[in-house]
């Protein structure tokens, strides 16, 4: 499998700018298929574009990862579909909206359920994920910083009975995760919203937040261990 990395200008200063594709251990099947040229265009941040990616390295399908700065992002954002990102090009297609982007390539990777109720009870864990981040949006849109503190502060009180929920659903499933023996988009977006919280990058709120779920963690912690998440991981630490 390989990974590009790419910047839309040459003048750009983005983390992982080595142009030499990055090498994964060996892919799943759905790799030897054929699959049309795609390209993921995102910020150099995990947010709403770290589920397409994964899904596509965990299944060894190529793809080029576009990181673009803000300047960036203003000169292509009127000629992207719904003036915003990420975006996912498809050939010469481009095409928007995060969720739909993941469950594209969750069906190219095999990691979206053909099972309609299976399908459903993924997708249940997508919303809800999407739910975390549409709480997280105003603080993460307020520059000030006095606001942005309490607006946190509030966050790491509620979250926790919105998380409390998610685990709730988890638990209905036994197995290494969410649906069993089967790794799904959901064990991938419980992972990548771990990392997000872990990292930090939301200061206000505590890293160890999720750690009194242990359901989600495990999940989590059997998707950090498999080999294309931990080389993905590996080669885009700061």
């Amino acid at each position: 499998m390989q990974i590009t990395q790419s910047a839309a200008a040459p003048s750009s200063a983005l983390r992982a700018t080595s142009k030499d594709p990055f090498r994964f251990l060996p892919p799943s099947p759905h790799a030897s298929m054929t699959h049309p040229t795609l390209k993921i265009t995102y910020f150099d941040l995990v947010g709403r574009a770290e589920l397409t990616r994964l899904a596509l390295c965990v299944a060894g399908i190529p793809f080029e990862d576009e990181r673009l700065t803000r300047d960036q992002f203003a000169i292509i954002k009127p000629s992207l579909p719904f003036k915003q990102l990420p975006a996912l090009t498809v050939g010469n297609e481009v095409f928007a909206q995060s969720l739909a982007m993941s469950r594209y390539a969750g069906r190219l990777a095999g990691l979206y359920p053909a099972d309609a109720l299976d399908a459903f009870r993924v997708d249940e864990i997508l919303g809800a994920s999407d739910d975390t981040l549409a709480k997280l949006g105003p603080s993460l849109r307020e520059q000030d910083t006095a606001k942005r503190s309490a607006m946190r502060q509030e966050l790491s009180a509620t979250l926790p009975e919105h998380f409390a929920c998610i685990e709730a659903r988890l638990a209905t499933h036994k197995g290494p995760y969410f649906l069993g023996d089967a790794l799904t988009i959901a064990d991938l977006e419980l992972y990548a919203s771990r990392q997000m919280i872990r990292s930090g990058w939301l200061d206000g709120i505590p890293t160890g937040i999720l750690d009194a779920y242990p359901r989600w963690n495990a999940i989590a912690d059997a998707v950090a261990a498999h080999p294309n998440v931990a080389a993905w991981e590996a080669a885009h630490k700061a």
